[in-house]
């Protein structure tokens, strides 16, 4: 569809804009790419400097959202925001970005080629005409938007003080359900989330099940928690095994990692680089950070080979 503006009692308005509790409904939306589907909406927010865990479990958790009949809310940010954009698109699912500018300005740049594809795909929706520059207090204003056009909001990684901790205020406020997924207490990312947890403001998520569970259990498709998961039994030698249950979210050394296992360094570098072609584990930098499936593999019962 072209270019249009819709205004309350058009039969494309969202009529859960109209309840955003104390944040005022927008006057007017312009919109862009397909008409504004009846289908459960989830927001995904998140950090613009995401960890590849965040990167990880936002792609794990949108694409198990899409399979069940979620579409994707997000601000077209950089980090999560355009990680769950695409995660939703790559799943063969409907994304519909909130922006904080006009229709027809390119910000951020990198996510232009984005941009064109929710425009193809999905839906680009803002309260700002045209020619409208992406000012600073745009962006709080565009979060009642994305929280309210949801059935929940769910943050993947933010600071105490970040603009996915005001939309999930916002949710709050508005009666919507709140999820979090739990980081790190060492990664200054994962403090909001955390926080929204320990204040019992989210419902902790580690796989998309937890949502299900919450808001929409006839959305749960068989296995719903193992979506994306391969099944097939994971054989790992000693060596592996061992420094895998070192590796976190955030990055371990390999002369940390020797100390820790009092293991020679060649050990160690043979089990790393087996784990890193074997994408259980990421290098980063001077050290290394275990991946999504490691997680996943750490967390199962995984089959010993013998020791070589």
């Amino acid at each position: 569809m072209t270019n249009r503006t819709l205004r309350r009692g058009d039969a494309e308005w969202p009529s859960q804009l109209d309840e955003l509790g104390a944040a005022r409904p927008p006057q007017a939306l312009y919109v862009d790419g397909r008409e504004i589907p009846h289908q459960p909406l989830m927001a995904v927010v998140g950090s613009r400097r995401p960890t590849i865990a965040g990167l990880d479990a936002t792609k794990t958790l949108v694409t198990g959202l899409v399979e069940a009949g979620f579409g994707i809310v997000s601000g077209m940010a950089a980090g999560i925001d355009a990680a769950a954009h695409e995660a939703a698109l790559d799943a063969g699912g409907y994304t519909l970005a909130v922006l904080g500018f006009g229709l027809d300005v390119d910000y951020p740049r990198r996510n232009a080629d984005l941009k064109r594809r929710i425009r193809e795909q999905g839906t680009l929706v803002t309260e700002y005409e045209a020619g409208v520059q992406p000012y600073k207090s745009h962006f709080p204003e565009r979060n009642r938007i994305i929280a309210g056009l949801a059935l929940g909001t769910l943050v993947v990684e933010g600071g105490i003080k970040s603009g996915a901790l005001i939309t999930a205020r916002i949710a709050l406020d508005a009666n919507r359900s709140v999820f979090a997924v739990p980081g790190s207490f060492r990664n200054v990312m994962s403090a909001g989330s955390n926080e929204l947890i320990r204040a019992s403001q989210a419902g902790l998520v580690t796989e998309v099940r937890h949502i299900f569970e919450e808001l929409a259990p006839e959305f749960v498709p068989v296995d719903a928690g193992e979506l994306g998961v391969e099944k097939k039994r994971v054989e790992l030698d000693d060596n592996e095994a061992s420094v895998l249950s070192l590796l976190d979210d955030v990055t371990v050394s390999p002369d940390r990692i020797c100390r820790e296992l009092q293991c020679e360094t060649g050990r160690v570098a043979l089990a790393l680089a087996r784990l890193e072609m074997r994408g259980l584990a990421l290098r980063r930098g001077i050290g290394y950070q275990i991946t999504a499936a490691g997680a996943r593999v750490r967390g199962a019962d995984v089959c010993p080979e013998a020791s070589r």
